[in-house]
């Protein structure tokens, strides 16, 4: 769910019907590969097997492709380029659905408040996580406005 802060609310089970959280159902393409959602192109790419992977890509929800990914091996590394990955996952979301990038534009310069109870890293559970999810969803929606302003050199 995503929430923005200071006079703006973006709920993930309201307005847009969850479509801030990562296992909203947009597929997105990356590369030569199609998946359900962001979530299922996170957790298999997380993964050291690539026979492991069609499996996740393909799993019914988001949350059997999380599971599937814990019971795998984990690519060497992957703490190291997770954040990178993910910003890229989410900036195919928001450029391949500009209806939802419409719904991420519309929270302003509000903070963005990612609730994630079963992740410290990307989520803020409770004033306690890092929140990862919210910063970039920041940093996509800045982006998208840099693009409908224009700036000369960028």
């Amino acid at each position: 769910m995503i929430s923005a802060v200071a006079g703006t609310r973006v709920d993930g089970a309201g307005r847009c019907g969850g479509c801030g959280q990562r296992g909203y159902p947009a597929p997105i393409t990356v590369g030569e590969a199609g998946y359900p959602s962001v979530a299922h192109a996170y957790w298999a790419l997380s993964v050291a097997q690539p026979e492991a992977r069609g499996t996740i890509a393909t799993a019914e929800t988001a949350f059997a492709a999380r599971k599937l990914a814990a019971e795998a091996p984990r690519r060497e590394g992957w703490e190291h380029v997770r954040t990178a990955v993910m910003t890229r996952l989410l900036r195919a979301k928001y450029d391949q659905h500009p209806e939802l990038a419409e719904i991420l534009l519309a929270t302003g310069d509000a903070t963005v408040i990612y609730d994630d109870m079963d992740s410290a890293f990307w989520g803020d559970n409770a004033g306690r996580g890092r929140n990862w999810t919210g910063r970039l969803l920041e940093l996509i929606r800045s982006e998208l406005h840099a693009q409908r302003t224009e700036l000369p050199g960028l």
